[in-house]
């Protein structure tokens, strides 16, 4: 769903560029969105865990995925690589929070490291989309980083 959503993104951001001919057309619609925050990750079998907080202090993650003001997370995905994500179709004004959580690893490793990156783009599917990366290594299981805070002006 996540590489459905990217690929209907880049074919609205690039009108006649991509040739669409071959793709099944009922998978073809641009759901343009406020906000999206996606999370990665580099070490097999781990569970990272992508916390959106907003305005109203409302977390959205893997036990909360449909938020009152319309926030949607994606399934949490326990092992592999990623990645997890949190779209918002109409952003209220404030300050929105995100965090990371190293919940953890299967892994038989010399060093329990990994680096996550986010991703955070506003306007996603409008071709004035704004991308912020931010790339962090967390040491420790169970370790829970503020990635950053973003304002969403009225």
């Amino acid at each position: 769903m996540i590489a459905l959503t990217e690929l209907n993104a880049l074919i609205a951001t690039n009108p006649n560029k991509i040739d669409t001919s071959r793709f099944d057309q009922r998978l073809l619609r641009n759901l343009p969105v406020d906000l999206r925050v996606v999370l990665n990750w580099d070490a097999d079998n781990t569970d990272m865990d992508l916390w959106v907080t907003d305005p109203n202090g409302e977390r959205a993650y893997y036990g909360n995925r449909l938020t009152h003001q319309g926030g949607r997370m994606s399934n949490d995905l326990t092992a592999g690589y990623g990645p997890e994500e949190f779209m918002l179709k109409q952003a209220i004004p404030g300050t929105y929070k995100v965090e990371a959580n190293y919940y953890g690893n299967q892994q038989q490793l010399i060093s329990g490291s990994v680096t996550l990156r986010l991703a955070l783009i506003t306007d996603f599917g409008n071709p004035k989309a704004k991308q912020q990366s931010v790339i962090l290594r967390l040491e420790e299981k169970q370790q829970t980083v503020l990635v950053g805070e973003f304002e969403v002006s009225p």
